[in-house]
């Protein structure tokens, strides 16, 4: 390794140890051999397949044994090209999607990759890692774009014209703590701060304004502060692609999009993140939720505005009876308010409401590739009924190594639904930190991946 490149990697190593040319991209996602090792259920031979447009790119994951019979699983080609990024931002921990009044998606990372990737062998060159990013996949005349061109990251540049230079499509974090340690120099300069942190989370869109949750913590630790929001303007132009010599990176001014009109530090303290799903009670309320110990929870609000007074759902110790408090809850009083049932158990949720049923789709656990749905006749539950959908697969599509430590991250995406089916997208993680930056295919590394299930619903049947 070079004496450049050995630079490159101990620079990334320092910061993943105190948590972590203006084309898009024209790679190819590779097929992984390994899937092919996987046996069809014989069951599933006579299921008749959904209709599929070849303009989907999807491809058919086979059955393992698991699935119900008439349910079928794909990987989105489409929208994994889509993320398989070039320059820019070009990876990230997460995935929370936000449908727009626009037609437009809302993406939100945490820990992300940013610089630029050689496209031929999917390795990084040079980057940075900002504690979190904004993404925009954006609609025109109503109709979501999926194309490269149509995802714009909402990025401070470090660099922005100079392609020779060592930090050329750097990026900032877009939510700096207000404790964080570098000062204005070093933020110039690049450099990412390290000790405290804001963890991105749901979002909404309330009176023609959208509201994001931020979730403060010390990274060393994972301690948490307690949930900040902001609210940003929809007013002004989606920006385009690169940026121009007027507008050399994205810090929205008023009247531009994504302008940010207010922030409310800490409107709610407390150790546990309200705030990794939401959901719309249809009921003037919207339901946050937690997930803890592979346990989850749930809060709401008083009104549809996240700034409104919020709730916490407890389940009373005397009469073992579930009530709304507004206290912050203790860890006690967590501990006997799970809202699955049946002692099950599941990390990241999505929850929404579907023909008179609220369904919950979760990953089993921590790091594991089993993926299952439950339902309730509430938003608060009790979430019980689990079915499996799917496992995740066990090798990625991508060059180089193809195996992974973790995945995480496991989102659903209703705003991506074409037909009625479910739209899900999960993160991995490189066994060893030098895997995510110099070897060939490390750019695929902790970035989503995107599947597409078709007849979900016959797990109840």
């Amino acid at each position: 390794m070079n004496n450049p490149m050995k630079k490159l990697l101990f620079f990334f190593i320092c910061i993943c140890g105190c948590w972590g040319l203006f084309s898009c991209d024209d790679y190819d996602i590779i097929e992984s051999e390994n899937d092919e090792n996987m046996q069809v259920n014989p069951e599933r031979q006579g299921a008749t397949p959904p209709t599929i447009d070849a303009d989907w790119q999807l491809e058919l994951i086979p059955d393992v044994g698991r699935q119900a019979d008439n349910l079928f699983v794909y990987k989105d080609q489409k929208y994994n090209r889509m993320f398989s990024r070039t320059q820019g931002w070009n990876g990230g921990i997460g995935g929370i999607s936000t449908l727009l009044p626009d037609g437009s998606i809302l993406w939100a990372f945490n820990d992300s990759y940013f610089g630029v990737v050689d496209a031929a062998d999917r390795a990084r060159v040079s980057g940075n890692m900002p504690q979190n990013a904004l993404l925009i996949q954006r609609a025109t005349n109503g109709k979501l774009g999926e194309t490269s061109d149509d995802l714009i990251s909402l990025a401070d540049y470090v660099e922005w014209s100079d392609a020779a230079s060592g930090k050329y499509l750097w990026g900032r974090t877009y939510m700096r703590h207000p404790n964080a340690n570098k000062n204005d120099e070093q933020i110039a300069n690049g450099e990412i701060d390290t000790g405290r942190a804001y963890c991105v989370g749901a979002a909404t869109t309330v009176t023609g304004k959208l509201q994001i949750i931020w979730e403060g913590m010390t990274t060393l630790n994972g301690l948490i502060d307690g949930m900040t929001l902001t609210t940003h303007s929809l007013d002004g132009a989606i920006p385009t692609h690169r940026y121009n010599a007027q507008l050399n990176d994205y810090l929205p001014q008023s009247g531009d999009f994504l302008c940010q009109e207010s922030k409310t530090e800490y409107l709610v303290k407390g150790g546990t993140f309200f705030g990794q799903a939401l959901c719309n009670g249809n009921d003037g309320h919207l339901y946050l939720y937690a997930a803890k110990s592979n346990n989850i929870y749930v809060a709401r609000t008083k009104t549809l505005d996240l700034g409104s007074q919020w709730e916490y759902y407890i389940r009373n110790a005397e009469t073992g009876i579930m009530e709304w408090q507004e206290t912050f809850p203790t860890n006690v009083e967590l501990t006997r308010s799970s809202i699955i049932d049946n002692g099950y158990v599941a990390i990241q949720p999505t929850i929404f409401f579907d023909d008179g049923i609220y369904y919950m789709v979760a990953q089993g656990g921590t790091n594991s590739t089993e993926v299952y749905v439950y339902t309730a006749a509430s938003p608060v539950g009790p979430f019980t009924n689990q079915k499996l959908l799917f496992n995740l697969p066990s090798f990625i599509d991508k060059v180089g190594i193809t195996t992974y430590s973790t995945i995480s991250q496991v989102n659903t995406h209703p705003a991506l639904s074409r037909n009625g089916e479910l739209v899900i997208s999960a993160c991995t993680k490189a066994n060893a930190t030098a895997d995510n930056f110099t070897y060939a295919g490390s750019a695929d590394f902790t970035r989503p991946y995107f599947f597409r299930i078709f007849n979900w619903k016959e797990v109840y049947k």
